[in-house]
């Protein structure tokens, strides 16, 4: 399963639509998610998987969930941060004890791989909001999990916003890694 983070009809039902982060300028982290969820989607599909639409922020269908592995793909912000305001991060549950090693099992393959097809560095801000993202408790406890911030809005935005591609093939190759994992992470 994928999550295209910030998709589908927000929590509060006073809002229409979640955008997430906004630019200045208009530029969503909604429209980058989406870009990305689709692509890997495509992408697993053409490997032979079994994958479901991407998935809404809040879809019904995330109750009790159940996968050989769900990823939420979201974006962090326009924000200035300087030098320190770009790459990408990733993060599991800490809370889940049924899955915990298939998480770590994951996060790590995501990380690796990542890393790897996207030459983006590894930001080591991981915060409560993606520790305790919501879906991880909601998802079947026997669901390996994990949350991918692509990259920052604003330092990495050229990435972002004209090589989809290659941060869905990116995310994919986390996945195949952690679905076969005698071919395990290619090396760094």
């Amino acid at each position: 399963g994928i999550v295209a983070g910030h998709s589908g009809k927000p929590q509060d039902p006073q809002f229409e639509l979640d955008p997430g982060a906004v630019c200045a300028d208009g530029l969503t982290e909604l429209e980058i998610n989406m870009a990305v969820a689709q692509r890997v989607v495509a992408s697993l599909r053409r490997d032979g998987y079994t994958v479901d639409d991407p998935l809404t922020e809040f879809d019904s269908k995330l109750e009790n969930y159940q996968a050989d592995v769900l990823v939420s793909i979201h974006t962090n912000d326009c924000g200035d941060y300087g030098p320190a305001g770009t790459g990408y991060n990733a993060a599991s549950a800490l809370s889940r004890r049924s899955t915990r090693g298939a998480d770590e099992a994951l996060l790590e393959c995501l990380i690796q791989e990542y890393g790897a097809t996207t030459n983006l560095p590894r930001h080591d801000g991981i915060t409560v909001d993606m520790t305790e993202y919501h879906t991880f408790a909601e998802v079947s406890p026997d669901t390996p999990t994990a949350i991918i911030e692509l990259g920052f809005m604003r330092l990495d935005r050229a990435i972002l916003t004209q090589n989809p591609d290659l941060l869905a093939e990116g995310i994919a190759n986390g996945i195949r890694c952690f679905l076969r994992p005698k071919i395990g992470p290619t090396p760094v």
